[in-house]
């Protein structure tokens, strides 16, 4: 009996389906500051936001700043640490690195073993065999002495060798 009555309490009319409702967005893209490029951002409630502004005026530091008020792009934030390196020096002249390192080790090891350049104090050399190695890691500061007094004082501090 009462699965007579629920069968004549069902209705014949097939049940519609439930409204879809679209899936909330959690993130847009905002532009930079600058004006290049974008940044992707992660969306507030406005619950969020009026919990945070009322912990910046209870505790007196008045109104939050913008998320974007601290932020710039790569491009110009590597623009502005690459403009602060002294990153231009001025080069030695191959002719010349190679006539100082003639002058400084001798003829001997001199051909085998070669000065590729000096940067920022460091005097690259490329050798061909370990032996060679050995022997100018042995000698370093007569090198660095004798490759100062042709080039300029204090413009070779250390040695970097390397296989050629």
């Amino acid at each position: 009996m009462a699965a007579a009555r629920r069968k004549k309490e069902s209705p014949d009319v097939p049940l519609a389906p439930l409204p879809v409702s679209k899936p909330r967005k959690r993130f847009y893209m905002q532009k930079m500051p600058d004006g290049v490029g974008e940044r992707a951002v992660r969306t507030g409630n406005f619950r969020s936001g009026a919990r945070a502004q009322a912990m910046a005026d209870f505790y007196g530091s008045g109104t939050l700043l913008p998320t974007a008020s601290n932020q710039c792009s790569m491009e110009v934030l590597l623009g502005e640490l690459l403009s602060e390196l002294d990153l231009q020096e001025e080069a030695l002249a191959p002719e010349l690195l190679s006539d100082a390192w003639r002058k400084a080790v001798g003829p001997a090891l001199a051909d085998v073993s070669t000065l590729a350049g000096v940067a920022r104090g460091r005097a690259r050399i490329l050798v061909k065999h370990p032996t060679v190695r050995y022997e100018i890691t042995r000698l370093k500061p007569q090198i660095i002495r004798a490759l100062n007094q042709i080039l300029g004082a204090g413009t070779v501090r250390s040695l970097v060798l390397a296989s050629l």
